[in-house]
């Protein structure tokens, strides 16, 4: 079966084909050339299949394989592979499949990174490309001259397959979304080098990545009543996690900063702040209980899951958090699972499967064992008929909303973890 696109994505006024018809090939050509390589190509893709799935066993368990196994083509069916040829290279876009239909939203290629990081990290490079463009004012070239005038990253591109959205109709998510961006172009340089060439594209874009970064300092230590990734639960100021973020954030950027001739002094700055500002999270976010850390600054007795400590990890920064916050918040999530995992915090019994196994890569081997046991089993057990959801509750094996979504890349977060 052969899908046959004139044009996959609209960019700004410029329709953008399929990788495959780049060099002008016809759907006969491509068909002929395909089914030439078929064979070929079924044996390779079967011993892939084995040897993904022996990896994943080896570092995870039989469960764990099970679980990246299945979600592996549902992450890759989100994104569509297009050729520029304004600029001529490679573009990536991803669709924001089942909760809204949006192009390349950055706190959705955020929690599926992980996939990327580990299989196909230029790949993930190509999917920041476009917002990139956007964001520094690019897309006159294309046609729709936009300007984005925001001191904080873009949402989204736009609405499936149609990039054409004004920076006001964004759904503002400033230090989410900022966050989110520096902390993948940190981990797609580490992967591809950790050197000056690995970050030689973002030439063009430094003032607008440093824009952005100011915003995060200039928003710290407490974001305030800002909408973050899990929005579906409704508004949560003064968030802890979110918070977190952000401070990891400018730690990772520093990094990145540091491998560019002449950002010493920016790179100093942010990481001096990133130390700042996790100090203050310690004393802001700890409960009185001093067993964990809140969900939000001002609310006693609350949890939530500190998913976004995870690239503290991935890039092997040095802080700005002590390895004792995770340390504590993986144990005090021992006492709130249910059968089906824990939840995502304190509101409601429903959880992420992509954050959870982001928190599970950053626990013990038997938390991390306890946490991949119970994900398997609601996949196992689930009556939710539907392609494997993110958004499940913990108490039922039945899935709340969310269907088939590339987010489930996040399921290969321990792969990367070094």
């Amino acid at each position: 079966m052969a899908l046959d696109q004139g044009s996959s994505i609209r960019y700004f006024g410029s329709d953008l084909k399929p990788y495959w018809a780049r060099n002008d090939l016809s759907t006969n050509e491509m068909l002929v050339q395909a089914a030439t390589v078929a064979s070929a190509l079924r044996a390779t893709a079967e011993s892939f299949d084995q040897s993904l799935y022996d990896t994943h066993e080896k570092t995870g368990g039989t469960q764990y394989a099970d679980l990246t196994s299945l979600v592996y083509r549902q992450t890759t069916g989100g994104i569509e592979k297009v050729w520029n040829p304004v600029v001529n290279e490679t573009w990536v876009f991803m669709k924001e499949i089942s909760s809204d239909g949006d192009v390349s939203t950055i706190d959705v290629l955020y929690p599926a990174c992980p996939f990327f990081i580990d299989q196909a990290p230029e790949t993930l490079r190509r999917m920041l490309l476009p917002l990139l463009s956007y964001a520094n004012n690019e897309t006159a070239t294309y046609g729709l001259d936009i300007q984005y005038n925001l001191s904080w990253a873009p949402h989204h591109l736009g609405t499936w397959p149609v990039c054409d959205l004004e920076p006001m109709d964004q759904e503002q998510m400033p230090m989410e979304e900022s966050g989110n961006l520096l902390l993948m172009i940190a981990a797609v340089a580490k992967r591809q080098g950790w050197d000056a060439d690995a970050v030689g594209y973002l030439a063009p874009y430094l003032a607008l990545l440093n824009t952005y970064a100011d915003y995060i300092v200039g928003s710290l230590p407490d974001p305030e009543d800002q909408l973050c990734t899990d929005d579906f639960e409704g508004a949560s100021p003064h968030n802890s996690n979110l918070a977190a973020k952000g401070i990891v954030a400018l730690e990772a950027w520093a990094e990145v900063l540091m491998l560019i001739e002449g950002q010493e002094d920016a790179a100093a700055l942010y990481s001096s702040k990133a130390k700042e500002f996790s100090s203050d999270w310690l004393e802001l976010a700890l409960d009185p209980a001093g067993d964990h850390y809140k969900m939000e600054y001002d609310l006693d007795d609350t949890f939530s899951l500190k998913y976004n400590l995870f690239f503290q990890y991935v890039l092997e920064l040095d802080g700005p958090f002590d390895d004792s916050v995770m340390a504590m918040e993986n144990k005090f999530y021992e006492s709130q699972q249910n059968t089906y995992g824990v939840p995502l915090d304190n509101r409601a019994d429903f959880t992420k499967l992509d954050w959870s196994m982001w928190v599970a890569a950053m626990a013990s081997d038997d938390q991390f064992a306890a946490i991949t046991n119970m994900t398997w089993y609601w996949a196992n057990e689930t009556t939710s008929r539907v392609p494997f959801s993110d958004w499940t509750f913990t108490s039922i094996p039945e899935f709340v909303g969310f269907q088939a979504r590339p987010v489930m890349g996040g399921l290969y977060a321990k792969m990367i973890m070094p």
